[in-house]
């Protein structure tokens, strides 16, 4: 098949155009212009700059594909504003899904990347049930979930007004395996001390739960790197679900070309969630490095989403655990190139 991926340059993109191109299928990859990580897409991959929110930019993207891949989009942990959650998520696949409908007639998918948060109403408030499956509310509490279910709605109204095949999969968080080793990453400020103090300095409206948990962290700091492991006032420590990004690009792939998947929204998450206490002491002695408890007021509630129905329909399997990817990173970062 002719499949054009968005966002082929981030952290799921980049294991699925590989392995797209693996399957022999032939990769277009929608770039934004000066991304230099193009440079590390497969050879023979067709790269196409261009913009979402750039309407002309798109006909030279999905002209003469048979399937699209919707990963793009503006991230909360890129730090992205929250116009641009609307102006990339909401407004961008609008302009992508005309695009599709106005060339691309005889189009046989179009799937589009959704997210955990379309449920998550506030962090800090107990979920109504766990695991999240599919029929839990949409209850985004913020700009960015509000955003994705606008991309989800515009995306099944395509598909009943249009017949534009479609497939919506709510990712869970996801990380590349290195992630989790790196200070500079954007999970460290889950993991690693200072880069959560800086996190925490960073939040431009904090009011006082965010002004006690940034004491509180700054209190435990010292002139060495140091681990941390939040937990609420109690002491109970957060309990988190993280995915493998080459486990969501092969489930990526189990959705391509699946008749069961047309029309249907699907769950796909990490293998298990796990207690950041045990998650934390595990990748400081990996890591050699000590670790701190921060019993704070913005620690957040368990959270984790099931992927049984796209493991019944689709055949995904999650096969990385947190600590896998800790053991992969690590053996990645010791092997010479």
């Amino acid at each position: 098949m002719r499949v054009l991926a968005t966002g082929a340059t981030g952290r799921i993109g980049q294991h699925l155009v590989r392995a797209l191109t693996d399957a022999g299928h032939a990769v277009r990859a929608l770039v934004v212009p000066h991304d230099n990580r193009a440079a590390d897409l497969p050879s023979g991959v067709d790269v196409v700059f261009g913009r979402l929110e750039e309407p002309a930019s798109l006909g030279a993207a999905v002209d003469g594909v048979d399937a699209v891949f919707h990963l793009a989009g503006a991230l909360t942990s890129r730090g992205c504003r929250e116009e641009e959650f609307v102006r990339v998520n909401v407004q961008g696949t609008f302009h992508l899904l005309k695009a599709v409908r106005d060339r691309v007639p005889e189009l046989a998918h179009f799937v589009y990347a959704s997210s955990d948060a379309v449920y998550l109403e506030k962090p800090d408030e107990n979920a109504r049930y766990l695991p999240v499956d599919e029929d839990y509310p949409l209850l985004a509490g913020s700009v960015y979930g509000a955003s994705k279910i606008g991309g989800e709605e515009l995306c099944l109204s395509f598909s009943r007004g249009f017949g534009i095949p479609v497939t919506v999969l709510r990712f869970g968080a996801t990380a590349d395996a290195r992630e989790l080793v790196n200070p500079n990453s954007v999970f460290a400020r889950w993991l690693f001390l200072r880069a959560a103090i800086d996190h925490a300095r960073a939040m431009t409206a904090a009011d006082g739960a965010q002004l006690e948990t940034q004491s509180a962290l700054e209190t435990l700091c010292n002139d060495g790197e140091q681990l941390v492991v939040y937990a609420d006032r109690d002491g109970n420590p957060e309990v988190r679900q993280w995915a493998d990004a080459r486990d969501i690009a092969a489930g990526c792939m189990r959705v391509l070309g699946s008749a069961a998947a047309v029309g249907e929204v699907f769950n796909m998450g990490g293998r298990e969630p796990h207690c950041a206490e045990a998650f934390v002491a595990f990748l400081a002695a990996r890591l050699e490095l000590p670790h701190v408890k921060a019993c704070i007021p913005t620690a957040r509630r368990p959270w984790y989403i099931t992927s049984g129905k796209a493991e019944r329909l689709l055949g995904y399997e999650a096969r990385y655990t947190v600590y896998d990817m800790v053991d992969d990173a690590i053996q990645m970062r010791e092997t010479p190139v």
